[in-house]
């Protein structure tokens, strides 16, 4: 579980002792207590909200709960956000909080990738003509590797496109021809909703999925959108649960037999939400 979905401290605590307990019967309350060197009933007065933990206590329940480094740093500033009595320092903390909170939320931390912003690399081409990018992913199925025609034809677009394509993906550095075989150099790279060629990626690359999926056969391709009341917890769930699947697709993905080139894609927003 991810424990940017919540600011609570309490609320974290309790959601991954429950977790940590279907992985591992001894982790207990009555066990992280004696870890803390506390007594079971002031834990379960703090997880009730009753009581707050100290700096000090909580590090032993982080430590008793094998946190990682940002999952702590996190945690302590929801401790001192909840504890703070002051208005202006419960501002700036939950300001922190936030950013953690976004930056925990992204999909490249939980994803081996390439992040790259655009700014200061060689890679501008590759995010603004989305074709750079499938016919690079193209290369790694065996059966277009080595033939522009074949991958021309599977993507309906001139050789003349591919051909160019494959100039601009050597000049960046993220193939090269060796005695007529190309070899990848590079491979999933991503890039971040934060870079100026963002919008404009992910724009030109919609285009070509919809009028990809306008020419397949029905069979051939799976499509689902839901509209659905919910409330901002309900969204970082999802988010958070999201993150685990895309994570099982890296997996699939990297241990798969390369024959085709697929698309995913996903969108979660509130159509509700004042600006």
């Amino acid at each position: 579980m991810s424990i940017f979905n919540k600011l609570d401290y309490r609320e974290n605590i309790k959601n991954l002792v429950q977790n940590r307990k279907k992985l591992d019967s001894s982790v207990t309350y009555q066990r992280m207590a004696e870890f803390m060197r506390i007594q079971k009933a002031y834990l379960s007065q703090v997880i009730k909200g009753h009581r707050d933990l100290s700096q000090d206590q909580l590090y032993m329940a982080m430590d008793y709960l094998d946190l990682k480094d940002h999952e702590k740093e996190f945690m302590q500033l929801s401790l001192e956000y909840e504890r703070s009595g002051i208005l202006t320092r419960k501002r700036e903390l939950k300001k922190q909080l936030k950013m953690m909170q976004n930056k925990y939320s992204k999909t490249s931390e939980h994803i081996d990738v390439d992040e790259v912003d655009g700014h200061g690399h060689n890679l501008d081409s590759y995010f603004l003509d989305p074709y750079n990018m499938l016919i690079h992913m193209c290369l790694s199925v065996p059966k277009l590797k080595q033939s522009p025609k074949e991958i021309a034809h599977s993507l309906m677009i001139p050789l003349s496109k591919v051909q160019s394509s494959l100039t601009e993906l050597e000049r960046m550095g993220i193939i090269t021809v060796d005695k007529g075989k190309i070899i990848i150099i590079k491979d999933g790279i991503h890039i971040p909703k934060e870079s100026p060629l963002f919008p404009v990626w992910r724009m030109h690359l919609n285009q070509l999925a919809q009028q990809r999926v306008q020419v397949l056969a029905e069979n051939k391709c799976y499509n689902f959108q839901a509209t659905f009341g919910a409330n901002q917890e309900v969204l970082d769930e999802i988010r958070s649960e999201f993150h685990k699947f895309i994570k099982k697709v890296q997996r699939l993905a990297t241990d798969a037999k390369e024959e085709e080139v697929l698309h995913l894609s996903f969108d979660l927003f509130s159509w509700t939400e004042s600006f």
